[in-house]
């Protein structure tokens, strides 16, 4: 994964989603949490985050986040 990709799936949330500002700006902090993470796998980087003082509502988002950028990227024209 890299910047450029997360950089096109925020535009894509917010022009084609029409996501808010708030759910965009919480998707980029979850999506460059992970890539600057030491994790080289988002199981093992949800586990973490399982095992972290997080609240539930924002472990689900992550993961939310997570599910949907990589269903992103299984679409041809997206990668």
């Amino acid at each position: 994964m890299d910047y450029k990709l997360i950089s096109t799936y925020l535009d894509y949330c917010k022009t084609h989603k029409r996501l808010s500002s708030h759910t965009i700006r919480a998707y980029k902090n979850d999506l460059m949490q992970f890539y600057n993470s030491d994790y080289d796998n988002v199981e093992s980087y949800i586990e973490h985050l399982t095992q972290s003082n997080i609240k539930t509502n924002t472990l689900r988002r992550k993961i939310a986040c997570m599910k949907v950028f990589y269903n992103y990227l299984k679409i041809p024209e997206h990668n």
